[in-house]
């Protein structure tokens, strides 16, 4: 089996967390050989970065439509990918002790979306961020993952989780660790960024206060993704 072959094998029978390894790390290089070619012919890569984040100002939106998409699944650069990626793939594990797949996928979306619309948000209520040297585009995979590891800390607080030279530590310590790590990870003192991760934060903490009351908020995101399987299950016979 050729090296194509094993990765389109190991995608397809992974788990929901190694499928969402294979798109963010799959982003990063598609991201990057564009970037190559961009930086050859112009001598940057800025126009690429831009036109796979999230704009914060709504009219470069509505002419970069795919960045919804795609931002969910990049991140600032390599160290930021390598560790949103190590924590995707720990806490996606430990996730799915307590929630399902579909819990996981529903989340990893729903937390992008919100820290979106804050992101979005901000930038329309208070323009003089944009007379600022802020960046004005974001990448949202690290908002997905705070998301689902909001809803695994408010979910089991106190269960813990073995951690390298440190033995067992409690899921909210972790969490707040994560969540303290990944703001200081954000480039300059961009409230639009910061509030974003609140969002994504919001929306992890509202799945989890809803599934209480027997509402899955991740519902409507399993009900899409199931269709889109459906649809190209057909096309491919």
């Amino acid at each position: 089996m050729n090296i194509p072959d094993e990765l389109t094998y190991r995608f397809r029978s992974g788990d929901v967390v190694t499928r969402l390894l294979f798109i963010n790390g799959g982003m990063y290089i598609l991201m990057l050989l564009i970037g190559i070619v961009f930086t050859i012919i112009t001598g940057s890569d800025d126009a690429v970065k831009s036109a796979f984040r999230y704009p914060g100002d709504v009219q470069t939106l509505i002419h970069h439509p795919w960045t919804v998409i795609t931002a969910m699944f990049s991140s600032w650069g390599m160290w930021h990918l390598i560790f949103n990626l190590i924590i995707l793939y720990w806490l996606g594990k430990v996730f799915l002790k307590y929630y399902t797949s579909n819990s996981l996928r529903g989340l990893y979306i729903i937390g992008s979306l919100a820290a979106m619309a804050v992101f979005t948000a901000v930038f329309s209520l208070f323009p003089s961020i944009t007379d600022k040297d802020w960046t004005a585009a974001m990448p949202m995979a690290s908002a997905s993952i705070l998301t689902f590891s909001t809803a695994l800390a408010f979910r089991a607080p106190d269960n813990t989780e073995p951690i390298p030279f440190l033995g067992n530590v409690k899921l909210k310590y972790i969490f707040i660790t994560l969540l303290l790590t990944d703001i200081a990870l954000l480039p300059w003192a961009n409230p639009a960024t910061d509030a974003a991760h609140l969002g994504s934060v919001l929306a992890g903490w509202g799945f989890y206060r809803l599934m209480r009351k027997g509402i899955d908020l991740t519902a409507p995101v399993s009900w899409v993704y199931v269709q889109l399987s459906n649809l190209f299950s057909r096309k491919v016979k």
